[in-house]
């Protein structure tokens, strides 16, 4: 029997004890908040306060884009930082939706020498680290998930009109996109897609709808189409963030947004594939 088989749990700092050198984790835990707010009880001036954070760098951003915006962040928070409880750790322990809190975070970023400022959120899951906790079965994720989003949904939707099923999708794609990411990371993609795919696409939950999945891009030698020279699964969006809304974006959709035509979204991620390949496009 493994330690995790014990009737008795782990203690919660156990949870994250492997978890502690893992890339771009934002994650903590603690009976105080240390600055973080519980998202299912957010105050409507922390609420505002997030908005014009997600705005921040987007003149004249529209209301509606905001709140999915904050609610895409939000979630990919949630999705990035739990899926690697789940998938790299013993597994995301049986806390409640009210012990889970964010906060706003500012950071710098660089890549392919570029760089600039970015926002992200942390988490903090409210509970003391010696309490005892033991692993969540998929329906607990699942149900945990929803718990956790839907006040912050239910309040964008009144402030901004922004409808709770777009919202949704948002959720579901960032969860989608979490498990990927850590799956990848730990050399389990297929796993993780498996994981996600059964959070996500229970019938009758929020989460599910028929676009938030995942495609492969394998890219083949012209001359020869059984050589294979690179492949890649990405994950396909379900939702829009309605970043074609806004000034900078000209109109143009996101690479996987569900409003771009399939082969549209298939030819930019391997043209995107081909640049980190280093191949011409």
């Amino acid at each position: 029997m493994t330690a995790i088989d014990a009737t008795d749990g782990l203690p919660l700092r156990q949870f994250l004890e492997p978890l502690q050198s893992a890339e771009n984790l934002q994650l903590s835990i603690g009976a105080d908040r240390a600055g973080h707010e519980p998202i299912v009880a957010l105050p409507p001036a922390v609420v505002e306060a997030w908005l014009a954070a997600v705005s921040r760098d987007h003149a004249d951003m529209e209301a509606r884009t905001c709140a999915a915006y904050l609610i895409g962040d939000i979630a990919w928070a949630f999705g990035r930082n739990l899926a690697a409880l789940h998938l790299a750790g013993p597994g995301l322990p049986d806390i409640g939706a009210g012990s889970i809190a964010a906060a706003p975070q500012w950071y710098r970023w660089e890549e392919d020498g570029e760089g600039g400022e970015a926002l992200r959120f942390t988490l903090r899951l409210l509970a003391a680290p010696d309490a005892t906790h033991r692993p969540l079965d998929i329906d607990g994720i699942r149900a945990l998930a929803v718990a956790a989003h839907a006040p912050l949904i239910e309040t964008l939707s009144g402030l901004t009109r922004l409808g709770r099923s777009a919202m949704w999708r948002l959720v579901a794609d960032a969860l989608a996109a979490g498990w990927l990411l850590v799956g990848k990371r730990i050399g389990l993609p297929e796993h993780a897609m498996r994981v996600a795919n059964a959070i996500i696409g229970a019938p009758g939950s929020p989460l599910a709808n028929k676009q938030t999945g995942f495609v492969e891009i394998v890219l083949r030698d012209e001359t020869d189409p059984e050589r294979v020279l690179g492949c890649e699964w990405f994950r396909a969006r379900g939702g829009c963030c309605r970043y074609y809304t806004t000034g900078e974006s000209a109109g143009e959709y996101c690479t996987t947004c569900v409003l771009r035509p399939p082969e549209s979204r298939d030819q930019r991620l391997r043209d995107h594939l081909k640049a980190r390949l280093q191949m011409p496009v």
